[in-house]
């Protein structure tokens, strides 16, 4: 009797040995993805691991990441075509009737940086209804994101590491990546580069500049 007990604590305790860690069934599916896409895979080190439960109305969900990553890159855009306005405007200000006098070289010119702040301002414009129109695409998204309910959806991966450069530079990295609830798939993947270009202040920004059509829309939910 002894010797069948002490049988079955011995298979109990080799059973539970081998069950996997939910951080290693993580990095199980990760290092092979973040090997590929490296320049020298035999130089890779990991570094660190940061899982956590992802819920429906975290801004953490790579719904919501995508959506102000696509409308930060717009808002980048528009305001570069804002920009070209305005300095386009100020050289018209230059070539402007000087005492209701103004020779034919300043007429062209006018002519031609009025034009150009005129193309501009279209494409702000157009820009500017892409950004709305992602809202009114996503006003679902976000009104989940504001609600006090949430349900877990699945995992969140910070991945650190360390890999050599094409110069033998060795530089860290990180990654974040997106698992579904049983751990066995990633489901969506984004870069550092990525993630410096999701930038809340940049969100804020354009709740405060295109404040009065985002509440129109919000009232029509």
């Amino acid at each position: 009797m002894k010797q069948i007990l002490f049988t079955v604590i011995s298979l109990t305790f080799l059973v539970s040995c081998s069950v996997k860690s939910n951080e290693e069934k993580a990095r199980d599916m990760i290092e092979p993805q973040i090997k590929a896409q490296l320049i020298k895979p035999e130089s890779y080190e990991f570094a660190q691991l940061q899982l956590d439960s992802c819920f429906s109305n975290s801004k953490m969900r790579p719904e919501a990441l995508m959506f102000m990553l696509k409308v930060s890159k717009l808002y980048n855009e528009y305001k570069e075509h804002i920009s070209d306005a305005e300095r386009a405007e100020s050289s018209m200000t230059i070539y402007a009737p000087s005492y209701g006098y103004q020779d034919a070289h300043s007429k062209l010119q006018q002519k031609k940086y009025k034009e150009k702040m005129e193309k501009a301002q279209r494409k702000a414009a157009a820009v500017k209804e892409q950004i709305l129109q992602s809202f009114k695409d996503n006003m679902e998204l976000l009104m989940t994101m504001e609600s006090p309910k949430r349900e877990f959806v699945g995992w969140t991966a910070i991945f650190d590491y360390r890999a050599e450069t094409a110069g033998g530079m060795k530089i860290m990295g990180q990654s974040l990546y997106f698992l579904n609830k049983d751990l066995t798939e990633i489901t969506h993947s984004f870069s550092d580069e990525e993630m410096q270009d999701v930038d809340p202040d940049k969100i804020q920004d354009i709740y405060y500049d295109f404040e009065k059509e985002l509440q129109e829309l919000f009232l029509e939910k």
